[in-house]
């Protein structure tokens, strides 16, 4: 399916792994597959961090076909470990995905790419994330919920603060973004528009400073993955906790701790969910009933996470702490 010919242009896709063996070869078998514009060619990036599982001997098995970058799990940053693909790719157009999510047809780079066509001002992009069918129920609906009511699956969408007649503020900055799947003009990250280097919601961060430059941000949900953390609850505690700490420091979220919320909080997604599970095609009855009883428990993780990041932020010690600790949980 890819163009091979000799060309000027190129398209690249990097992918940073750390113990990513699960999905990792399926992934990279959905990139190769990819149909690719007239006039370009792939390029296929990877920086790994350490792994310690299968991930490496996998990526050994396509080294012809990518361009692998191995670095100590010290040296990794969110922010930091993408400017430096991004700097190194030959690209027009940089497509991130991470580890664990899969391309969802052979036209996925071309359906993320699209919103940049429309105009020059696009400058990030954006696409669709499909949860996993196995996933936890909570994750699930999450997923689900985030990306099924943004707009018509096949329509583009385009954000923007201002209105492009006048110039006057029209809405307010819309900064959702995720790296799980998105895709930038190379010539703004290494220019006007870098990641900034921190260790959470980078991506959140590259959106509003795409916005504030005076860029559009895109979504693209045509451009679709399949993608859901596979986390424990204790595990998704910890990444709702690394999520507010890096979404206070990296976008100026201003939240206060509620002890209300960390007691009752939990009460109603546990409700939406359990009727997201009696809906559910995906679940087999014995799954059904697992969730319906461990759901309550995941939400009682997101409230107090949320409510120990809120706490403690500002508190440095505990910062790097969770710094490191978020940099072996990606």
């Amino acid at each position: 399916m890819s163009n091979k010919s000799p060309t000027n242009k190129y398209i690249s896709v990097f992918m940073p792994t750390f113990n990513g063996d699960k999905y990792l070869a399926e992934s990279i078998e959905a990139i190769l597959n990819q149909e690719l514009p007239k006039g370009y060619s792939l390029e296929v990036l990877v920086t790994d961090s350490g792994s310690t599982d299968k991930t490496l001997e996998i990526l050994e098995q396509y080294q012809s076909k990518l361009q692998l970058t191995k670095i100590p799990n010290s040296e990794f940053g969110h922010g930091k470990t993408r400017s430096q693909a991004a700097h190194i790719a030959k690209g027009e157009f940089i497509l991130f995905l991470s580890q664990d999510a899969t391309p969802a047809h052979y036209r996925w780079i071309i359906n993320m790419i699209e919103p940049f066509f429309i105009s020059d001002s696009v400058g990030c992009v954006f696409g669709k994330q499909n949860p996993r069918p196995d996933a936890a129920a909570t994750i699930k609906r999450e997923v689900s919920s985030v990306f099924g009511g943004i707009c018509a699956p096949d329509a583009l969408l385009i954000h923007r603060d201002k209105s492009l007649v006048d110039r006057k503020t029209t809405n307010p900055l819309n900064t959702f973004f995720s790296d799980v799947n998105s895709a930038v003009r190379r010539d703004l990250l290494i220019g006007k528009v870098p990641f900034r280097e921190v260790q959470y919601a980078e991506d959140q961060a590259l959106a509003e400073d795409m916005q504030n430059k005076g860029y559009w941000k895109a979504y693209a949900p045509l451009g679709e993955v399949w993608h859901s953390n596979e986390y424990s609850v204790h595990e998704y505690y910890k990444r709702k906790f690394d999520e507010y700490i890096g979404l206070q420091e990296s976008t100026g979220l201003l939240l206060s701790p509620s002890v209300r919320s960390l007691l009752l909080g939990w009460i109603r997604p546990s409700l939406r969910d359990y009727k997201f599970i009696y809906r559910d095609v995906d679940y087999g009855f014995m799954s059904k009933l697992l969730w319906y009883v461990k759901s309550p428990l995941y939400n009682i993780a997101l409230q107090r996470g949320k409510y120990k990041a809120l706490k403690h932020y500002g508190d440095s010690s505990a910062i790097e702490k969770i710094s490191l600790e978020a940099k072996l949980r990606r």
